[in-house]
């Protein structure tokens, strides 16, 4: 895994539910890298596309602005096996 690569899931951790170009903003990876890192990690199993409803709510999506939003994404957020790994080890 490449740091580009840990950069979004540390973002997506912190965001929860988030969109490409929104990644690329905060990340400061070019949006096509983005999609290129989501669709990698995807297939590893780490992200999964957000499914269902047509709005979503800032307490899913915290960096949000608005207390609700269309969803007009493609929204990721971490799987199990993501959150596994993405949540530290007791010492």
């Amino acid at each position: 895994m490449d740091s580009e690569e840990l950069a979004v899931l540390i973002h997506l951790k912190r965001a929860n539910v988030d969109y490409g170009k929104s990644i690329a903003l905060n990340t400061g990876i070019p949006l096509e890298r983005v999609l290129m890192i989501l669709d990698r990690l995807e297939d590893m199993g780490l992200v999964e596309r957000v499914r269902g409803g047509k709005t979503l709510k800032r307490s899913m999506a915290r960096f949000k602005l608005s207390s609700e939003v269309r969803k007009h994404h493609v929204y990721y957020r971490l799987s199990r096996r993501g959150e596994l790994l993405m949540t530290p080890s007791p010492p």
